[in-house]
Order: C-alpha cells, then structure tokens, then sequence
C-alpha cells in the first residue's frame, strides 16, 4: 500500500509551526480562564472550567488522508500531553500553573532540599517541572472501560455515585460527569468540522475519510466503539484529548493485540472489513504518531528523540495463555514496511511463546531496525506478583513509557524516579564534606574499615541514609495535596476503584497506591566493590588508603592499578563471584527498599533503568574503583560495564541467572549488541534468556564495523535503527557524542 500522499499532509502539519500555534492558543485560553477564575474555587472546579474552555476554544483539525479525528492543534507536535515539556507549554496546564506554588508553600525549605538533591544527582522524581510528585507524564490511560460501555457509562457510573457522595467525593464526580460531557462535545466538533470539509475534499479519498468522521464522532467515543476503526479511533482521540485537556502525558495504547482482536473479530466474521483493510487502518493508525517529528533530525540533548509512547504485544492473556493472532502480527509487519519508529513496541514473551511470533517479532531486529523492546513475562509476572498484584493482574501488566511496569488500568506509579546509588558510593569515596551539608546528608568515609564486611556495611548504611531521605522528603512534600492542586478526573475516570471510591487519582483513589526507586548505578557499584574487596582485602596487593588516594586522583599516576581493577571480577563476567555479590547487593537493596514507606503509603519497589543519565550523570561524577575515570558514562540499568571486556554474551545471562528477579518489581533493562543475522539464533537466545533473571532486553543485532561505517557513510544506511536509551533513533541522526556512546557499549559474541 502506498501511504505517500498521507504522509506528505502530515508532514506538512508537524513537522513546523505546531509549537507557535500552541502557545498562541495557550494565551487565549490563559487569558479567558483568569478572566472567569474565582479565588473560592476548588482545584475541581478550576479543572472542569478548563476542559470546558478548552474544548469551546480549540479548531479541531483533520487530514483528507485520515480516517482518524485526533488532533487538537494546541500542543507541539513533538508533546506527549505533558504540560510544559522541553520548553513548550500548552492550555492544559492553567490549573497547575494556577495551584502549583501550594507545593512550595507547604514547606519552602523542604522544597528547596528536594530541588538540591536533585540537582546534586541524588533523585528524580518523574518529568522535569514536576514537583513531589509524577505530575506531568508516564500517564497509562486505560481505554478498556470506553471500550466497554463508552464515556456515556463512565458518565452514567458517576452520576449514580452521587446518590451517597458527600464533600469532596461530589466535587470529584460531579468533575467526571462535566469531563465526560465536555469529551462529547469536543467529539461533536471533530463531525461538525467533517462536515463542514466534505464539501472541499480535493479528492474522492478524502471526501469519504470526512463522511466517516462526520458519521462516527457524531456517536463515538460517547457510544462505545463498534468496529475496529471506532476502537482505534477510541485510542488517537483520547491520547489527543487527555493531553490536551488534563495537561499530562499518556504514554501507551495498552494491549492493542488484545483489546482490540474482539473489534476485529466481529468485523472479519460479519463481513465488514477485510484483513487487508484492517492491515489497512493499523497502517495509518501508526504512521500517525511516527510523522510527528522528522527521524532525521540530530539527537543531541536529554530526549530529543523520545515520543513517550508505545503499545504492548504477545505475552500470554489473563488465563496464561501464549497471546498470537492476526493482531500482533499486523502491528509488527506494518512497522516493519512502514519503517516506524513511533509508537514504541514493547514485545513480551515467554518460553512457551510461538516460533512465528518470535520470527515476526525479530526479522527486523536482525536487520538492523532496532524499534522494540523485549520483555520476559517468566520472570516478570512472578515479580508483579511478588509486589502485590493479584495472577490476573500480573498476567496483564503493561510496559509503559520506556521500561516501566504498570498494572494495567489498577494504578499509576510515579514513574522516571531514579535514586543513584552511585552518587551515594560517590560521596562516600571522595568525602565530599562541603558538598554533605549542602544536600544535609551525612555519608560515613570507608578509610578506616578493617575488614571488606565492615567497608560493605558501612556503604549500605549510607545507601540507606539516602532511601529514607529521598523518601521522607516526597512523602511529607507529595502526600495529600496533588488533589488539592491539579486533580485528574479524565484520567481516574477509567482507573479502577476511582468512582467506586468516589476518589481521584490524585487523593488515592485507585486500588493501588505503591511508589517505586529506580535504582541508578547497580553495575558500576558491584565492581567497584568488587575490585576494592579484592585488591585490598583478599589479595592486599594496595591497602586501602593507596586505593582510596588513586580514585580521589582520578588514577592520575596509578595506570597499573586502574588496569588491575579494570581485570577484576565484576558484574557480567559470569564469574561465581560476581554473581553471587551482585545477588546479594540486590538482596539488601530490596531489604532497605522495603523497610520505607511511599508517598502515598503504600510499599517502595525496586527497578533498575536509567535513561540518558548514563551520559549526563556520569558527565557529573567523579572517578570510581572500577577503572571509570571522572566523567565517563555509567552503566544503564543492569547492563554490565563497558569498561569489562566480556566477549560471550552467555556470560552474561549465567550472571543474571543468579539474581532473584522477583524481588524487583519495578524492572530491569539491559542492553545488549550482537552480530546476529539468524531468525533461528535469534530465537534461541531469547528462550535463553526467560530462564535468566533478564526482564527488560534492548537488542542490537549490529557490529562496530558496521556502525563505523555509518559514520563514514551515513547515506548508505538510511534505516540503520539502534535502540539508544528507551527508545530508537536512526544512528546517523544521532550526534557524534551519542554515537560515540553506542560505539563505546559491549560488542558480544
């Protein structure tokens, strides 16, 4: 199929002026909103008069190529729905921008402490612009509930709810039930503008794409959809409108092969559609999303490449099932034709999983298009389990953003939480003295340990001054005031236990209410250790006084020693070991994890993934016992260090068999680069990791010679795709200092 036309008509729309459009908008709305704003309105009412604002104000827009009524044209193209991100700000965030200061009127000391630590790398709490609390992204809209009995049952739910609601249970469903209307309205518009297009179609295509629109958005989402088309739709118009009116970011279709194969289904068995028209829709449904920004421009800052958004496929369904149909199967060869990158793909799969859904899933891959992510369900449904959830819903966990575990429509964790371990390994090592009082954190030196147990003990106890630091300032600065600042009523209209509760999101009304720490530095941690147990403790060949000044040098004039502890066991290596310590590390890890509370009260998981601070936080740290020198990159999640030489990639995965997986609920990644051109490798390799401790797999089937090549020659490889950092990017669109980061990682065997 040739989508030529469709393409050149989105491109035309994104790929300039969007950002001026949206803050020309946002003024208007700005404007209007503090015109009507009382000072005795709640943040609910404030929220309701901005959808209502919103939706009067905005010029739906349309494409003659599109059967899809989505966009709202008031936020930049490259905006996932956050509310000011990378510098653009859209009319979704009026409450937020009204109420935000509450946050720092609470307790302006503690927010400044939190501000300073991270600014100091010791945390993140989610989006940049956020405050305690995740507010602006890594939102996992459920869209299963439209799909069921469309906002018109959302509505109705509520409205019932009211019957014995009192104080702010009724602002909370009264907001639903406006939101809810102020969506069918916004729906009314898209049929209106169809319409009102239908009559200036340059063509027959576009004359029917408009009498489609016009006939569906008169119904639907309002109505629950009744096609494929209708769900599909359900899914582009919400992601626009939950953007659009609530300010923050959605970040995931969901299970598309799952929540939508019913749709399909009854449409192939009553004759309406054809597979080749639903490969049809699926086509243009992705090619929506991968046009709003131009792949070949250079990747040069924290996420320039990055959409925050992706699906899930396969895996297995609620009853253990291995998840395959036509489905899955469409959505992997319509990117793989259609060269998407965006959405993202998350693939899980099992030992269990089928020979075809591998196959489809990795011909790509192989190919050197790198634009999913791989997710092992045997070792990661026994960690949702273990963290809470019940089977069904650990059989039904999502992956959303770039690596994070969310149960699907029962909760949203503050997500892009890092705590960096390293930092805290850091101060320990170079006494940073002036530095400990600026964060008020008191780490305990190591100079004088007599023993490798006494050393480890006294950097756990640092660890864990970190743990309940980090989580006592969110906890008393994010607790029981969101609600009161910026509620969410479109998102926790379809989060389950919301309006049974008669709570939003924001006052914890969903059915879990858990936080998560990210854990930043695992690697580079484990061999640092390591090298010292070994070097000072076991061998003795230095003392560890001799070792402790080198690393404060930054191994100026100590070449033979940085060698020495480069050549130690670490982690990767498949050394025993290793193995064993990292285990343990975990181990203890999850121990002090748990012996804290979250911000909302409920337990602290552990996961280990970092985003681009493998670069931009190892710019900021100083030299390590590991051979790093000051500045250079740190490892990504469990991804063993790029400074180990570790030629076979079984190795690696005998390390990770020795984790216990299930103690880390918030996920892993790691990366891996392998020369690997068969379907039938490919396969193997992927069996072999479900029975490893592997969770989340970025898989690069490349060579160094290969990616030099590019670099030399960037317009023989125009479609050369590497997974970079949670997402994929055309390596010649990457800058010579991300490429440089790619070329520097492992190369295995």
């Amino acid at each position: 199929m040739n989508y030529e036309k469709m393409r050149q008509e989105l491109k035309a729309f994104y790929f300039k002026g969007t950002g001026e459009r949206g803050e020309e908008f946002r003024q208007r709305v700005y404007a209007k909103l503090d015109s009507m704003y009382r000072e005795d309105m709640s943040s609910y009412e404030m929220k309701v008069m901005q959808y209502n604002t919103i939706v009067d104000m905005f010029d739906p827009v349309l494409f003659y190529t599109s059967p899809y009524y989505y966009e709202t044209g008031t936020m930049w193209a490259h905006c996932d729905g956050g509310r000011d991100f990378r510098g653009f700000r859209h009319a979704g965030g009026w409450t937020y921008d009204k109420n935000h200061h509450y946050y720092v009127d609470r307790d302006p000391k503690l927010f400044d402490l939190m501000l300073t630590h991270m600014g100091n790398d010791f945390y993140t709490i989610g989006a940049p612009g956020g405050a305690f609390n995740d507010t602006m992204q890594h939102f996992n809209f459920n869209a299963r509930p439209i799909f069921e009995m469309g906002l018109k049952g959302i509505y109705e739910k509520a409205r019932a709810g009211l019957e014995d609601a009192e104080g702010e249970e009724i602002l909370f469903l009264n907001s639903v039930c406006d939101a809810m209307l102020a969506l069918k309205k916004m729906s009314e518009k898209y049929a209106a503008k169809a319409k009102e297009m239908m009559d200036t179609a340059p063509d027959e295509e576009g004359r029917k794409n408009m009498q489609l629109i016009y006939e569906t958005a008169m119904r639907t989402p309002w109505e629950k959809p009744q096609s494929l088309y209708e769900a599909l739709n359900v899914l582009a118009f919400m992601r626009k409108a939950m953007g659009a009116l609530e300010g923050v970011g959605p970040n995931t279709f969901g299970r598309v092969d799952m929540d939508l194969y019913p749709f399909y289904e009854e449409d192939i068995k009553s004759g309406r559609l054809t597979k080749e028209g639903a490969y049809d829709l699926i086509c243009k449904f992705l090619l929506t999303w991968d046009l709003h920004f131009d792949h070949d421009f250079k990747m040069v800052g924290y996420s320039d490449h990055e959409l925050e958004n992706t699906y899930v496929l396969g895996g297995c369904d609620l009853n253990g099932n291995p998840l395959y149909n036509d489905l899955t199967q469409m959505f992997l060869r319509a990117t793989r034709e259609e060269d998407i990158i965006f959405p993202k793909i998350t693939c899980r799969y099992s030992k269990n999983s089928p020979k075809e859904y591998l196959d489809e899933a990795n011909v790509a891959v192989i190919n050197g298009t790198s634009t999913l992510l791989y997710q092992n369900d045997d070792v990661t449904i026994p960690a949702v389990l273990k963290a809470g959830k019940t089977l069904e819903e650990a059989r039904d966990y999502l992956i959303t953003g770039c690596w994070a575990i969310m149960g699907n429509g029962i909760e949203k964790i503050d997500d892009g939480c890092y705590v960096n371990v390293l930092k805290v390994f850091e101060y320990t090592i170079h006494q940073l003295t002036e530095k400990m009082k600026e964060v008020e954190m008191t780490f305990a030196p190591i100079d004088d340990a007599k023993s490798f147990e006494e050393l480890y003990k006294i950097y756990c106890d640092n660890v864990l001054v970190l743990f309940k630091e980090r989580a006592r300032v969110v906890r008393k600065g994010g607790s029981n005031i969101w609600n009161k600042i910026d509620p969410l009523p479109i998102f926790s209209s379809t989060l389950k236990n919301c309006i049974e509760n008669k709570k939003d999101y924001t006052n914890c009304g969903a059915k879990y209410n858990d936080s998560r720490f990210e854990i930043v530095g695992f690697p580079n941690v484990v061999d640092s250790l390591l090298a010292i147990k070994h070097l000072c403790f076991d061998t003795k060949k230095y003392t560890l006084a001799q070792m402790l000044d080198a690393v404060r040098r930054n191994w100026e004039g100590c070449e033979d020693m940085r060698r020495e502890a480069i050549r130690c066991h670490g982690w990767g290596d498949g050394s025993q070991e290793a193995s064993e310590f990292a285990a343990r590390f975990n181990n203890d890890l999850y121990k002090m994890a748990q012996t804290q509370t979250g911000t909302y009260g409920g337990k602290i998981v552990i996961g280990h993934f970092t985003y681009t601070e493998i670069r931009f936080y190892g710019e900021r740290t100083l030299a390590t016992p590991d051979g790093r020198y000051a500045g250079d990159y740190i490892s990504q999640g469990l991804t063993p260090s790029r400074l180990k030489i570790i030629p076979s990639v079984t190795d690696v995965v005998s390390s990770f068999a020795q984790i216990d997986s299930s103690i880390i609920g918030g996920n892993s990644v790691v990366n891996f680069i392998i020369p690997c051109n068969s379907l039938d490798v490919c396969e193997a390799f992927l069996r072999s990791a479900t029975a490893s401790a592997i969770q989340s797999l970025q898989l690069n089937c490349t060579t160094r010679e290969q990616l030099l090549d590019a670099q030399k020659h960037p317009e023989n490889y125009p479609n050369l795709i590497v997974r970079v950092c949670g997402f994929s990017a055309k390596f010649t669109s990457l800058s010579p200092e991300w490429q440089q980061e790619v070329l520097s990682r492992n190369f295995y065997k």
